[in-house]
């Protein structure tokens, strides 16, 4: 039986589709951002200069049965403001898309989150190779802890606990 996918489901948002190559084992979608200019990290000023290209390979959600495979053609950009220290930047994708320098999507990365805060190390990194998300227990925990919500608040009461 074959199945009709949309690509756009398979990808996610901001991002535009250029190929998709599939194999028995993955999809791997080659893909590029729908913006034609980027915010320059350090001066915010806009950019449409581009300065050169380079492929970022990213793992997102599966899909039927097969491990995804984004490769993002990612551009560098020229920032013209005469005082920006910043020649040259990446482009960033956006934290809902890839965060920087991550190698997992968000939606997967949120998966992982999930998965390590439910079920704790090995047994989350059990399920997830089940759910062909091969992450291992230690970066299940990293993953935890770097999500973990900082306080926001002033501590005004600190607790002693009988058995600690």
């Amino acid at each position: 039986m074959a199945m009709n996918m949309r690509t756009s489901s398979l990808i996610p948002a901001g991002l535009v589709v250029e190929s998709i190559t599939e194999t028995e084992a993955e999809i791997v979608v080659l893909a590029r951002a729908a913006e034609p200019e980027r915010l320059c990290p350090l001066c915010g000023i806009r950019s449409r200069r581009i300065h050169s290209r380079y492929l970022r390979t990213v793992s997102d959600l599966p899909c039927a049965g097969r491990r995804v495979e984004l490769r993002l053609m990612a551009r560098r950009f020229v920032c013209d403001a005469p005082f920006c220290r910043r020649k040259i930047f990446g482009e960033r994708f956006g934290d809902g898309v890839v965060a920087e320098r991550s190698r997992r999507s968000s939606r997967l990365e949120c998966i992982v989150h999930h998965l390590g805060v439910a079920l704790g190390g090995r047994p989350a990194a059990s399920l997830a190779r089940r759910l062909m998300v091969p992450v291992s227990n230690d970066t299940l925990l990293r993953v935890v802890r770097r999500r973990a919500r900082q306080p926001t608040e002033i501590l005004k009461v600190v607790g002693i606990d009988d058995w600690a």
